[in-house]
């Protein structure tokens, strides 16, 4: 049974230690491969650490001697890449970086400054605020700005707001810039309307009755003039400045001077005969055309012709006209920057052809759009509003 047994269990033995030998080297196998997958997955952390690791920082002595070592011997293995090729981590970092750089920032027309624009309300500030509305949306949406609407009793307190820089826009009547800008200096004109008859401007014309035997200033030695405005006022002082650059001196040669308060009176004087001329605005110098274009003329020929009993009278003639004088502007404070003032410009032109509601709402006199202006338009009124 021993004899027959005993090389079955040497067998066995020898079969046990073929195991123990296989299974030790499959260990060491495995160990070997799984030193290389380490290796592996250090050179591709390397790789990958080129391409997106932040920068790494500079390590004080101290950092340095407690650096952990792969061999044991102090050679330092750095697996994050060079740090000089850093990215933004977060979208924070990203967006903080690229903003300031950046040519497709879109600014929300809710955070843009609005612009500020004073008007005059003659029929109180609810009634400006409703005419006024489709001018206000046609600029909000060609600027990419809010604007805001402020409503002012009268020209004075405009004026003061103005030049104080509590607005930022406002329109005036000629004289009454010409006078704003003389007491601080600190407009520019932008704009101004126009007629489409008289894209100029307007003109202070010298009237005639159309039967009178004046037909020009040398025949006014010795004559009465009638002017549209009282003395010490603007438009007087302004009146009597272009007739001295024409050559006729009021002082001199003139026999009565009559102050008026408005264009009617001085006309009604005329007419009647109490004065031989009168001084009045005209967006004409033609007399042809004195009773169809805006002006003092066709107001007075129009009041008459709606009174009952009464008739218009017979005629007017125009013997003299003063250079063209740009209607009221709509000005900007000086401290406006220059691609705004631009941005206005092209608006304020193109608004009568692009949205003729807007330009209707803001301008119910002159029908021809707005045309672009300087203060060397407005310099003969300035120089007169300065010496006063």
């Amino acid at each position: 049974m021993f004899q027959t047994f005993a090389p079955a269990e040497v067998n066995l033995k020898k079969k046990a230690r073929g195991v123990r030998c296989f299974l030790a080297f499959l260990l060491l196998s495995l160990g070997f491969l799984g030193g290389l997958a380490q290796a592996q997955e250090a050179v591709e952390s390397r790789e990958l650490g080129d391409l997106v690791a932040p920068a790494a920082e500079e390590a004080t002595p101290d950092q340095t001697a407690g650096q952990t070592t792969a061999s044991g011997t102090g050679a330092e293995i750095d697996l994050t890449g060079e740090g000089d090729q850093s990215l933004p981590q977060t979208i924070e970092q990203l967006g903080n970086d690229a903003a300031p750089d950046s040519d497709n920032t879109i600014e929300l027309i809710d955070k843009a400054q609005p612009l500020r624009i004073g008007l005059v309300a003659e029929r109180g500030a609810a009634y400006l605020q409703g005419r006024i509305a489709p001018f206000r949306s046609y600029l909000q949406q060609a600027l990419s700005r809010p604007v805001e609407i402020i409503a002012f009793n009268d020209m004075s307190a405009l004026i003061a707001a103005h030049t104080s820089k509590q607005v930022d826009y406002a329109s005036y009547p000629a004289g009454v810039f010409a006078m704003a800008q003389a007491a601080c200096g600190c407009l520019l004109p932008l704009v101004a309307p126009v007629s489409q008859q008289e894209p100029e401007g307007i003109y202070i014309l010298m009237v005639v009755r159309s039967d009178s035997p004046i037909k020009s200033l040398a025949d006014m030695t010795g004559r009465s003039l009638a002017l549209s405005s009282r003395r010490g006022a603007l438009p007087y002082h302004m009146a009597l400045n272009e007739l001295q650059r024409s050559g006729l001196d009021p002082n001199r040669d003139l026999s009565t001077v009559f102050s008026r308060d408005t264009p009617e009176e001085a006309l009604a004087l005329l007419e009647n005969g109490e004065a031989d001329a009168a001084l009045v605005w005209s967006s004409t110098r033609y007399s042809q055309q004195l009773s169809t274009s805006d002006g003092a003329v066709s107001a007075y020929l129009a009041s008459k012709s709606s009174g009952v009993g009464v008739q218009a009278s017979s005629g007017f003639l125009s013997i003299w006209s003063s250079p063209a004088i740009p209607a009221g502007p709509h000005a900007v404070h000086t401290d406006m920057p220059k691609q705004q003032r631009a941005d206005l410009v092209r608006a304020l032109t193109a608004m009568n052809k692009d949205d003729p509601a807007a330009y209707d709402a803001i301008e119910r006199y002159y029908d021809g759009g707005f045309r672009r202006v300087s203060l060397e338009d407005y310099e003969p009124i300035v120089q007169v509003a300065t010496s006063q």
